[in-house]
């Protein structure tokens, strides 16, 4: 009777033990979740406040630019990249079917809402935030101290890219402080193109009251949403 008694009480002192054992170990637990919460709240903080900085200085450089994209080096292969975003939304499918008509389809995939289509994005997001001058490639280029092979080079391989573009420009001799300047009206000229040639798809023709309309349906039609986006590359430790 007494080896049981005995048997009772040390099996009682380890459930004791092992009782206390858990307290402790969950309230660690709980402490330990506390800390790292609490430091991930505040390195997120510090982390928005970081960004912000960046992408400051980011906006500055890339306003009045036709540049997209900019990175920042730090140490031991730490990259910041910063880029301009431009979200088109639709606003009006009765607008935009009114322009399109029978092309819709060709942009537009209709489910429970219409979905623009990436390329038709493309075309009209410089439309509908102003990044277009209403003159062709040929007009920038004859604006331009070329020679006639220059020029011919130059109607052949600029295509809107502004790092390749700019390789370009400086293969044929162009003075580094003009790159720049003749990088915009090219950007903008080739945007004014596609959209040309997207009305001219839809049956209108340049410098008709027709034309003029369908441009401005188009703008009442869509919307673009301009943003600028952050990210960091960086080697794991």
């Amino acid at each position: 009777m007494s080896e049981s008694v005995n048997d009772i009480s040390e099996l009682t002192n380890d459930i004791n033990e092992f009782t206390n054992e858990s307290a402790n170990d969950i309230k660690q637990l709980v402490d330990e979740y506390a800390k790292w919460d609490q430091l991930l709240t505040e390195a997120k903080a510090e982390i928005d406040k970081i960004k912000a900085k960046i992408q400051a200085r980011a906006a500055e450089e890339l306003e009045n630019s036709k540049i997209k994209t900019v990175k920042y080096y730090g140490s031991n292969n730490n990259v910041a990249s910063v880029g301009t975003s431009e979200t088109v939304k639709l606003v009006s499918f009765t607008y935009l079917k009114l322009v399109l008509g029978a092309i819709t389809g060709d942009f537009v995939k209709e489910e429970t809402t219409h979905k623009l289509s990436d390329p038709f994005k493309r075309i009209v997001a410089p439309l509908c935030t102003g990044n277009y001058t209403e003159q062709t490639l040929d007009d920038v280029i004859r604006q331009m101290d070329v020679d006639a092979n220059a020029a011919k080079v130059l109607r052949k391989k600029l295509r809107g890219d502004v790092n390749k573009d700019r390789k370009i420009l400086a293969s044929i001799g162009m003075a580094p402080e003009d790159i720049d300047h003749w990088l915009y009206f090219i950007v903008e000229s080739l945007a004014y193109e596609r959209i040309a040639r997207l009305l001219k798809v839809a049956g209108y023709e340049y410098g008709t009251p027709e034309y003029d309309k369908a441009i401005f349906a188009l703008k009442q039609a869509l919307i673009t949403e301009e943003g600028i986006k952050i990210g960091i590359e960086y080697e794991e430790s």
